[in-house]
């Protein structure tokens, strides 16, 4: 694994980073701050609008369909940038006043903790950045970052790579990261220094103003080709814009050409050189690291889809000027992005989602999956629909082996077992599974395709013990086994599970499993769980608890002290099965069942009280005497009524129309015949509409204590 930690951004951002951090002790003035940061967020409204104006307008001239798709996708990611910044720029003007309030140091620390200041940032950059100097300030950035990065790998369950190796000098990597890797770690200056005189020596580069640029012209007029991955992309400057290739200068011979050494302006870290003090093009650190590791050729080269231009196309092109060849990389696996809302995750889109904090909502193994079940080359929009696609997936598995050790406890394997023409059919289905499995992986590593077989299989499983239960037999234990132990050899594959060879599931998933502390340590979670129960069960018996407590009792235990314990139990009827899983997981899911229920509880309490509420009101309103009842509403206010209390002639003393009186007649039918109907329900309970009142009230309250 190659780090390189001195390109455009990483330098720019830690900048920055560091401008602010002045900026913020040096700040006193609160009116100072908010004038800066309005300043800050018009002024990167207006540049960022104009680069929306540019990306259109090379939109327009494109005339290649991938080249318009790429354009089109680079003109969303802008219009992103720019709802950021109108968003930067409310939330500022929504909390500047509260932030006067506040007043001193308060109330800066509120405005400079907020998006707006990462517009301020780049304003002070502009202004301030020749200022940095201290090379310490870039690396100790790019170590936070590459150390968070180690941790990151780690409670995925990613392995460390067989080297590491870095531009700069210094770093040692994470905390866990082993001391032999760590020793492999070592600064590749002169290496990239030698690489690019190798190149200019080769005519493939010149120098120009203390910088070195790769010259695309005399490298196409030697037999090479330029831009072999997204040939459509070569010569646009919008989809370029974000690498070496296309930094404002005139010292290039054609638009085309890229750094490959640049001469450090003030505020960038140097290296000395023979071209003087400078540091080198993103591109060429790639190059020198990986051939100085594999050779002069690489069979496979992975990276993301955006990588393919400018960054593969550059890193092909100087490789191959180098060893003075047209092929350095045999096969490129260009992997698709993780996107949110159609866009890929990104920092300066703000879009993003750390592994942190998906880690805080899901389990390393829920995340893994996710990506398996995926397309590799295909982009992933992160929903939550996509990761209960995978949830749902992880729990077919789960269940499945639960199923299988279930029976594998029940029936050990011993005896003479001969197959009948069920079992003969499930050991052709997992023969024909390993074939379709090793297809799908032969297929453009096809891990979604190859899940998907295995769940057929688990299906075609599960259906011949419900076979084999309908036919009061019992399941062939050594068939299950061997089915769930293929399932389990794949997972492995795909780094799904941690078994050992001929164990079956997802391996040491609790804390407890595997345990190297001592028996009663390892056991003592399940232990104390049923002895707890049988305080419990001892205590109800003896105060007389009846049969529903007890089972009240047992439930708990289950849902409780065993899920605390890493222990899933599943009531099948009349017997129960059970399966390890990691508590947190378990916890999780407990609580995801009890939240539906208590929302499907509320759900049904909040019909039953529009009811019974609609009802009351009728009620209320049928205990009016009829004749009373136009007479007791404003709208009939200096109406006159007939003997039965039936409007009659406006207020102005005009009849009223015959559509308006038979209207009127039918409502007062009605009231008359609810009007008897409540005396009869009067008659035989006089506190009847009390006591629905008193319900009412009830079930306020219980929907009360379901909220909070």
């Amino acid at each position: 694994m190659n780090i390189t930690d001195v390109d455009d951004k990483i330098i720019n951002r830690a900048r920055r980073n560091h401008l602010m951090d002045q900026y913020r002790s040096a700040a006193t003035d609160l009116n100072k701050v908010i004038e800066d940061l309005e300043r800050a967020v018009e002024e990167e409204l207006g540049k960022q609008q104009k680069k929306i104006s540019e990306t259109g307008e090379e939109f327009a001239k494109a005339t290649l369909s991938r080249q318009k798709d790429e354009l089109a996708d680079r003109v969303k990611q802008e219009q992103l940038k720019v709802t950021k910044i109108i968003e930067a720029r409310d939330l500022l003007q929504a909390l500047k006043e509260e932030a006067k309030k506040l007043g001193g140091q308060e109330g800066i620390d509120m405005l400079l903790g907020q998006n707006a200041a990462d517009n301020l940032a780049s304003q002070l950059d502009a202004k301030l950045g020749a200022t940095v100097t201290d090379h310490a300030i870039y690396k100790s950035h790019t170590l936070k970052y590459e150390n968070e990065f180690w941790d990151d790998m780690s409670a995925l369950g990613c392995g460390y790579p067989d080297v590491l190796v870095r531009v700069t000098e210094g770093a040692s990597g994470s905390d866990g990261m082993s001391d032999e890797l760590s020793r492999k770690s070592r600064s590749y200056m002169d290496k990239i220094v030698e690489y690019v005189e190798v190149i200019v020596a080769n005519k493939f580069a010149y120098v120009a103003n203390e910088s070195v640029y790769f010259d695309t012209r005399a490298f196409r007029e030697a037999g090479h080709r330029y831009g072999k991955l997204n040939p459509a992309a070569v010569g646009s400057s919008m989809l370029a814009s974000e690498s070496e290739s296309n930094f404002d200068t005139s010292e290039k011979r054609t638009s085309c050409d890229f750094a490959l050494w640049k001469k450090s302006k003030p505020g960038e870290p140097s290296w000395d050189s023979p071209w003087g003090p400078g540091r080198p093009g993103w591109h060429i650190e790639c190059s020198a690291m990986a051939s100085d590791i594999l050779g002069d050729s690489i069979d496979i080269h992975t990276g993301g889809h955006d990588l393919q231009f400018p960054h593969h196309d550059n890193e092909l092109a100087q490789s191959e000027a180098y060893f003075h060849c047209h092929e350095w990389v045999r096969y490129f696996f260009h992997s698709g992005h993780l996107s949110i809302d159609g866009l890929k995750m990104s920092k300066s889109l703000k879009n993003f989602i750390t592994i942190k904090t998906a880690l805080t909502m899901y389990t390393a193994r829920q995340l893994r999956t996710l990506f398996v079940i995926q397309s590799w080359d295909k982009s992933i929009n992160f929903s939550t629909t996509v990761v209960n696609e995978a949830l749902g997936k992880e729990k077919q598995l789960k269940n499945f082996f639960a199923n299988v050790e279930s029976h594998l406890r029940q029936h050990p394997m011993e005896g003479v077992q001969r197959p009948g023409l069920d079992e003969k059919q499930l050991l052709s289905r997992v023969d024909q599974a390993q074939i379709q499995v090793r297809e799908r992986l032969e297929d453009n590593f096809d891990t979604a395709g190859a899940i998907s077989e295995l769940l057929s299989l688990v299906r075609d499983v599960h259906s011949y013990i419900d076979k084999c239960k309908s036919a009061s037999g019992k399941p062939q234990p050594s068939l299950l086994k061997k089915a769930a132990v293929f399932v389990t050899k794949i997972l492995i594959v795909f780094g799904l599970s941690d078994a050992k060879i001929c164990e079956i599931g997802f391996g040491n998933s609790t804390s407890q499993v595997g345990s190297t502390g001592s028996l009663a340590t390892v056991v003592a979670p399940y232990v104390e769980g049923w002895v707890s129960l049988r305080d419990k069960v001892r205590s109800a018996v003896k105060s007389g608890a009846s049969q529903g407590s007890l089972m009240e009792l047992t439930d708990k235990v289950r849902d409780e002290d065993m899920v605390d314990a890493g222990v899933c139990v599943v009531d099948a009827g009349n017997t129960s099965t059970w399966r390890l899983d990691d508590p947190t997981i378990l916890q999780r899911e407990r609580d995801e069942r009890r939240l539906k229920l208590k929302e499907e509880k509320l759900r049904i309490l909040r019909q039953k009280r529009l009811q019974k509420a609609n009802l009351l009101e009728k009620l209320e309103a049928s205990s009016i005497a009829p004749q009373e009842l136009f007479k007791a509403k404003d709208e009939y206010k200096d109406f006159a009524f007939d003997e039965r209390g039936v409007p009659t002639h406006n207020k102005a003393g005009k009849e009223l129309p015959k559509n308006a009186k038979k209207k009127l007649e039918a409502t007062y039918k009605r009231a008359v015949t609810d009007h008897e109907k409540f005396k009869d329900s009067l008659a035989k309970d006089p506190r009847f509409l009390q006591n629905m009142k008193v319900e009412l009230q009830e079930i306020d309250s219980q929907i009360l204590l379901l909220e909070q």
